[in-house]
């Protein structure tokens, strides 16, 4: 009975009632698209030529022409022989140049497990996998060691990777680009099967430049992409102010937020003054360090902090495996074939699923990498049935549609 019930959750998209194991310890749900996908985080959108970049109850992105990579490239060839023209015209060399509209917009893309218990699939209604396998595998950990009256705190998650393209799912859009890539809803990656997941000396593989920053400095360079994806800053009355005092430097400010446009500015859109620095790409801001890459997180502070960080990671893991393309800039907007290794953390939101709806239940449903959970974390954890989570990614899509 619990096989056919799973079974009719899947085709119907329509389960709002999450499934649990019997022994309570794998526990999950399917996405209801009503209550669980954030649609708002959709925006900001840009659709050519007109500029629609809404900040819709404060929602973080940003749009096609924010990149300073595509301002260059405008009315010249860019990457790929593809070109941008005027009034946000492009053409695409795979396309014999045939006309296109430039549109950008977040596409809920992937979805992510974390989960305490090996092979328990928390996004297909708390599937268990791991009958008999569970106690061969590795396992959570919440080890801590006093130290000078100072306690040291480590855990560790599994994590499953999906691929699912829900607006092509929905049959919501066709664009008539690469949008989902005519790819259904599949399972792309299990950690139980990463010997790197659980080995930071294996995970140095992908992330060999973990060397450089495990330094206290690098460690506190962290603070500043905590601070410049949390707190909306106005960077021109700041300017203002601390050009006064003459002596401050605030160069730093210039790498907290990503570049701006004037070809569609919009003075209601937030988002840009509250993006990660894609300079910091080794930092989780408030959730603390990407590296090791891997499901160890040292230092952890508490259950929704440590599974956040493990969803970032899981992100940056799957750039560096080559299985994650471009889908922005010169090289996204005809094809999603150049496999992207270097995350772009402006070009992601995330939103929790289970074992809490954000979208049903925060006003601004989604947050950019590294932003604090002190806002949403509230009934994100609990014993037994909450101990497992779910996350929903949000990814740009730049597209250049007919």
């Amino acid at each position: 009975m619990k096989l056919l019930k799973l079974l009719a959750c899947s085709l119907t998209l329509t389960c709002s009632t999450a499934v649990y194991a019997d022994s309570g310890a794998c526990s999950g749900t399917f996405v209801n698209p009503l209550t669980d996908v954030c649609w708002s985080c959709m925006f900001p959108i840009y659709i050519s030529p007109l500029p629609i970049r809404w900040d819709y109850v404060g929602q973080k992105g940003e749009t096609v022409y924010d990149k300073k990579s595509i301002q260059e490239n405008m009315y010249k060839f860019g990457a790929g022989g593809n070109f941008i023209g005027p009034l946000g015209t492009c053409f695409c060399a795979n396309r014999l140049y045939s006309p296109g509209m430039l549109m950008s917009f977040y596409e809920p893309y992937r979805s992510t497990d974390i989960t305490k218990q090996a092979f328990c699939l928390v996004g297909l209604g708390g599937l268990d996998l791991g009958e008999g396998l569970s106690n061969i595998l590795p396992s959570p950990n919440y080890g801590s060691a006093a130290k000078g009256g100072l306690e040291n705190k480590s855990t560790f998650y599994q994590m499953h990777w999906y691929i699912s393209p829900l607006l092509e799912l929905l049959e919501v859009i066709d664009l008539g680009c690469t949008m989902g890539a005519d790819i259904k809803f599949d399972v792309a990656f299990l950690s139980e099967v990463d010997p790197g997941w659980n080995d930071d000396e294996v995970s140095f593989i992908f992330a060999p430049d973990v060397v450089l920053y495990s330094s206290l400095p690098a460690q506190m360079a962290c603070t500043v992409d905590c601070l410049g994806t949390s707190i909306k800053v106005d960077h021109e009355q700041n300017t203002k102010h601390l050009a006064r005092l003459g002596s401050v430097d605030i160069s730093f400010l210039n790498n907290v937020t990503p570049d701006k446009s004037s070809i569609a500015e919009n003075t209601t859109d937030t988002g840009s003054d509250t993006n990660p620095s894609k300079y910091l790409y080794w930092c989780a801001g408030c959730q603390g360090n990407m590296f090791p890459l891997n499901g160890n997180n040292i230092d952890a502070q508490q259950a929704v902090q440590s599974a956040t960080l493990s969803n970032m990671k899981a992100n940056m893991l799957m750039h560096r495996m080559g299985m994650e393309a471009f889908t922005t800039g010169s090289l996204g907007i005809c094809s999603n074939v150049v496999p992207d290794i270097m995350m772009n953390k402006a070009e992601w939101k995330y939103g929790m699923s289970f074992p809490k709806s954000v979208a049903y239940t925060e006003a601004t449903c989604c947050n950019a990498i590294g932003e604090t959970d002190a806002t949403w974390n509230s009934m994100a954890h609990y014993p037994m049935a909450g101990e497992n989570f779910s996350f929903i990614w949000y990814h740009e899509r730049d597209c250049c549609y007919f």
